[in-house]
């Protein structure tokens, strides 16, 4: 990636950093993660009107100022999907987890309700389509499916729809309700590459594991299943029309993601 376009992706990044912080309070801040940033990236990449850029000084730095993205509704509606996302998680962490999770988790409930309320109302739709699919993943992980493609359809759902909304155009839309797909699995199958061992250990879930321990050729099965998606993301995006950041996006689906399995399977072979 480019120095220019890194700095554009910081700026995106810090956007986001500041709505968050400005629309649910400084801890709202913890919640942002590179997804939402990708999220944000391509929304503005199909959107007609391009994004402003000012500086201002950095909240976690107050000494330090920087570039920042006004994205307007974009941005608005990306903290509010990070935002959803935080509740149903917490949700999640407290039937399920271990101890610590869930004493975390309850800490942090009675604020984050409040958040989630206020983004469900501006976001009713994004808000049944995040909890009919989270509620279908609990489901599903329940019944101790073995394969990954039905572990990992609720978490594809919610990105294919959210993506489908991105335009109007039927073809880009059938584009983007794939691409949304295929990011959701990736997600949700590089989360259990990286869980394996904690989850043997904890009994938790994980469809790598079903019948299995994590050993090599789990590791395998995982580092196929996620190259093979990542490679069918790649075709996909290329079959969309974007007005802007295609260099950036690219980087990020055709290297970024790569790495990030990469850097899962490097910790892996360390300890096996």
């Amino acid at each position: 990636m480019k120095i220019s376009e890194y700095e554009t992706y910081k700026a995106i990044y810090c956007g986001l950093c500041r709505e968050l912080g400005r629309e649910y309070g400084p801890a709202a801040r913890m919640t942002l993660s590179f997804d939402f940033t990708f999220l944000a990236a391509l929304m503005m990449a199909l959107a007609e009107d391009k994004p402003v850029y000012t500086r201002r000084k950095c909240a976690a730095n107050p000494l330090k100022s920087c570039i920042m993205a006004d994205l307007g509704e974009i941005q608005s509606r990306c903290c509010d999907c990070a935002v959803l996302m935080l509740w149903y998680k917490l949700e999640d962490d407290l039937k399920d987890h271990g101890t610590v999770s869930r004493l975390r988790a309850a800490a942090l409930y009675p604020a984050a309700r409040l958040a989630y309320q206020k983004a469900a109302g501006r976001q009713p739709e994004l808000d049944q389509l995040i909890g009919d699919n989270m509620r279908l993943q609990a489901e599903t992980e329940a019944a101790g499916t073995a394969s990954a493609d039905l572990a990992s359809e609720p978490t594809a759902r919610v990105l294919s729809g959210l993506l489908s909304t991105l335009s109007d155009d039927p073809m880009q839309k059938r584009v983007l309700e794939r691409l949304g797909y295929l990011m959701g699995r990736y997600v949700y199958l590089c989360d259990a590459l990286d869980d394996l061992e904690d989850d043997r250990e904890k009994d938790n879930y994980n469809p790598f594991l079903v019948g299995q321990s994590a050993g090599p050729e789990q590791i395998e099965n995982a580092i196929g299943t996620l190259y093979l998606t990542i490679a069918e993301a790649a075709k996909t995006f290329e079959l969309l029309e974007l007005k802007r950041f295609e260099p950036i996006l690219a980087n990020i689906l055709y290297q970024g993601m790569k790495e990030t399995v990469d850097s899962i399977v490097s910790k892996k072979e360390k300890t096996i």
